[in-house]
């Protein structure tokens, strides 16, 4: 059957079975729309849509309701890889900062306020440092500490901090309140997280 592919303003015809996955179509358009070679920093994959939704690459068209004379749009999706990663040893995860090598060259506290937006956690509460143990001073550029596109950089909590914010990330009320402080104004401020 005959099946229309949409793809940056062009329509091409392609003769498919409906039992091939989309992938395989996929592989069919590549031929046909020759992608530009991109950095080696960013990505480039083809996304497929049919009837307003994304479709999976494992999917066959006949179990996705294609049928002869149908459209799919197609897209080329691209993804910028990382230029650091904030291991957030309170949440166990790592977050990847996108952007491009510019932000190597923005101050420590620049970096702590994407990390406190991206973790939620505020920014009085947190420290960042390098694997090595060395921290990162507010005042100082990323690039005074030799980092690169790709570099790691910890995320690790002030004194007491850690039990209590895990408390709070995880929904844990009597460890958040065991870790409370005694004196009313302290332990209004800490009522906010």
């Amino acid at each position: 059957m005959k099946i229309f592919v949409l793809f940056e303003g062009f329509r091409e015809s392609f003769d498919v079975t409906l039992d091939k996955s989309v992938m395989a179509l996929k592989e069919m358009i590549k031929d046909r729309f020759p992608v530009r070679r991109c950095s080696d920093k960013q990505t480039r994959q083809y996304q497929m849509s049919f009837a307003g939704a994304t479709i999976q690459d494992s999917w066959a068209l006949g179990d996705i309701g294609v049928t002869a004379g149908s459209v799919i749009h197609c897209l080329l999706k691209s993804d910028q890889q990382p230029v650091l990663y904030v291991f957030n040893g309170v949440a166990g995860e790592t977050l990847s900062i996108a952007g491009t090598e510019t932000l190597l060259q923005t101050s420590v506290a620049n970096l702590k306020n994407i990390v406190s937006d991206m973790s939620g956690l505020p920014i009085s509460t947190f420290m960042l440092s390098r694997p090595s143990g060395v921290i990162l001073y507010d005042c100082n550029l990323l690039q005074d500490y030799h980092l690169t596109v790709g570099s790691t950089v910890c995320l690790n909590t002030w004194d007491g901090w850690g039990p209590f914010l895990q408390g709070c990330l995880w929904g844990h009320r009597l460890t958040v309140q065991s870790h409370l402080s005694e004196e009313i104004q302290v332990k209004r401020s800490e009522m906010l997280f």
